[in-house]
């Protein structure tokens, strides 16, 4: 299990957009779409939902919904935990206030955030 530092943001900006940037990564490995892709995706969601573009509704209902994600059980655990137990595969993973993503066991985002405990996970196929 490792942390590697990812900003997929095309201006280099380090703002708020962790849920952008795991989906993106995700969808970027899988599907072949761009940052921007997702971004359009997050606001016609938002849109059809009347919500914020990054609250928990708006995404959710992009990797239930719309991409079909399978949630799969993490137990409780932290990250970094999950991110060992699972040394192959895709996951974006949601703590309190934060998305992230774990890739073949790595965690990729601009913080190390392997101390905090899931509490949604997607398995990315």
């Amino acid at each position: 299990m490792g942390f590697v530092y990812y900003n997929i943001n095309p201006d280099g900006l380090r703002e708020e957009d962790c849920v952008c940037r795991a989906i993106t990564l995700a969808c970027k490995l899988t599907l072949g779409l761009e940052y921007e892709d997702i971004q359009d995706k997050l606001y016609y969601t938002s849109q059809l939902l009347e919500c914020e573009e990054l609250c928990v509704c708006c995404y959710k209902f992009l990797l239930d919904k719309v991409f079909e994600f399978p949630r799969i059980d993490c137990g409780g655990s932290t990250v970094g935990e999950f991110a060992e137990k699972n040394p192959k595969g895709i996951f974006i993973v949601r703590m309190s206030g934060h998305l992230s993503i774990i890739v073949d066991g790595d965690i990729h985002d601009i913080w190390n955030c392997s101390d905090r405990v899931i509490t949604h996970c997607w398995q990315v196929e």
